[in-house]
């Protein structure tokens, strides 16, 4: 599967989200299909932070 590589804005990524419902959760999946949680924000020095993680719910802990 190819993805394309893009870098996005805040303004962007509101944009892309604005038709979906406001309690939807997100979910970023990379390209190997491994799913991630977003559990917050940080401010980096050139850049909003992400930070994630993993969704263990196949592991039952």
């Amino acid at each position: 599967m190819t993805t394309e590589t893009k870098e996005l804005t805040i303004e962007e990524l509101i944009q892309e989200l604005r038709d979906f419902p406001g309690e939807a959760n997100i979910c970023l999946t990379d390209a190997y299909g491994e799913t991630f949680t977003i559990i917050g924000f940080e401010a980096g020095s050139d850049c909003v932070n992400i930070v994630i993680s993993e969704d263990d719910d196949d592991d039952g802990e």
